[in-house]
């Protein structure tokens, strides 16, 4: 089973105030996400997602204060493969470009909080469970990512304005099943 997700703004590879840039990454994962549960086959997770969950097991994690519906959860032997599209504003091959802390930064935006100290100040408390892509980032079995030079700012929303950490990426998921079972049949078609 296959969606994409896109991602605007800046990716931070020490930023100050780590858990706060992990969570404003999050939070343009979110409604995406939450989109996603609407059409099937993926409307099937919301049976094991609070806060109407009706069978086990229940994939929603509760940290902080705050529930968490991972789309991709152990629970239900699920796994992810990512290929990621990674267009910025600065020349391939340029010195700024740290991929590998990039992609660190990437892969905790697409993950539940393990902890309370990782869910940022100004996560939103109010607005019901938080979708993330991932229960942890362990469930990534296959990593690729392709950089490019973003050649027209046009495209960012709101004509935002690019920097040297901005970037615009397209995350294409490929969900597979580890192990049938009747909680994820329909995520075997």
């Amino acid at each position: 089973m296959k969606f994409k997700l896109l991602y605007f703004g800046d990716i931070l590879t020490n930023p100050k105030k780590r858990a706060q840039h992990i969570a404003d990454i999050r939070m343009q994962f979110h409604p995406q996400l939450k989109r996603l549960v609407d059409f099937k086959p993926w409307n099937h997770l919301s049976q094991f997602m609070l806060p109407d969950a009706t069978k086990s097991p229940i994939i929603t994690k509760h940290i902080g204060g705050i529930d968490w519906n991972p789309i991709i959860s152990p629970n239900l032997k699920m796994i992810a493969e990512l290929d990621i599209l990674l267009m910025h504003p600065e020349i391939v091959g340029m010195p700024h470009s740290d991929i590998d802390n990039r992609v660190k930064t990437i892969l905790d935006g697409l993950r539940c909080p393990q902890n309370e100290h990782e869910i940022g100040q100004n996560t939103p408390r109010d607005i019901g469970p938080i979708y993330t892509l991932l229960d942890d980032d362990h469930l990534v079995t296959k990593l690729t990512v392709n950089t490019s030079h973003l050649l027209s700012p046009d495209i960012i929303p709101n004509n935002a304005p690019m920097t040297p950490d901005s970037v615009f990426m397209l995350i294409d998921v490929n969900v597979r099943v580890t192990e049938g079972t009747v909680e994820n049949l329909p995520f075997l078609a």
